[in-house]
């Protein structure tokens, strides 16, 4: 399976820490945050890793590399950043770089969980989508997420809702196909508005999993992030 990480964001809440490093080079725990991620990669056999970038690209791919230094085959859409395309349209771009079917994930996510369970869940089920759920009850954010069984029935990243106890963990599946229906959408489009119609069109299978996520968009994910990296 292949995974694609979302690493085009400059990190503008991060400053205070990271100066203009790109969130993917962010120090995190004594090394650069995307270094983290690829362990997790390397750890549960997905071996094959797209890495979307923009802001300072060049400077992640002279640091990764080709993934050599991490047991893994990495490879790289690139663009611009005079014209924001969005976590969608950054999908878009790199349409002829995807597998028949891959994982998404955030550039600023850390998520411990086994990735081979997920990989089984999706291949297991019949939709064309998979998104990966955490039980919040509103703990680390706002709950967005309604499930019925294993299906997702209620996804938004702006409506707020008190009844809702489910929380999009930042980490989903699809296959191609899903992408080719947005490749005449103009950007920027984000994730969110494809992830809103696969739930409205009743496609998008639900996957609970059990450990919390991390996020170091701001400064106190990074320090939640940094305080479990040192414990582990």
């Amino acid at each position: 399976m292949q995974v694609v990480i979302l690493a085009g964001g400059m990190g503008t809440r991060l400053k205070a820490i990271a100066g203009d490093l790109p969130k993917a080079l962010v120090p995190v725990a004594g090394k650069p945050f995307i270094d983290h991620q690829l362990a997790l990669m390397k750890k549960y056999h997905i071996e094959n890793v797209l890495l979307c970038v923009g802001y300072k690209g060049d400077m992640i791919k002279e640091h990764v590399g080709h993934g050599d230094s991490f047991c893994l085959n990495i490879s790289y859409s690139h663009e611009s950043t005079d014209k924001l395309l969005g976590t969608g349209g950054a999908l878009i771009n790199a349409f002829p770089l995807l597998r028949e079917s891959f994982m998404v994930l955030y550039g600023d996510s850390y998520l411990p969980t086994d990735y081979r369970n997920v990989v089984r869940a999706f291949d297991n089920c019949d939709a064309p989508a998979l998104m990966c759920v955490y039980h919040n009850k509103n703990n680390w954010d706002q709950s967005n997420v309604k499930i019925d069984g294993d299906m997702v029935v209620f996804y938004s990243k702006k409506t707020g809702n008190e009844n809702l106890e489910y929380i999009d963990y930042g980490l989903s599946v699809y296959k191609k196909s899903v992408i080719e229906r947005y490749l005449n959408e103009s950007p920027p489009l984000d994730l969110a508005e494809i992830q809103e119609d696969l739930v409205a069109r009743r496609e998008m299978a639900a996957f609970v999993v059990a450990e919390r996520f991390y996020e170091i968009g701001k400064p106190s994910g990074w320090s939640e992030l940094q305080e479990y990296l040192d414990r582990s």
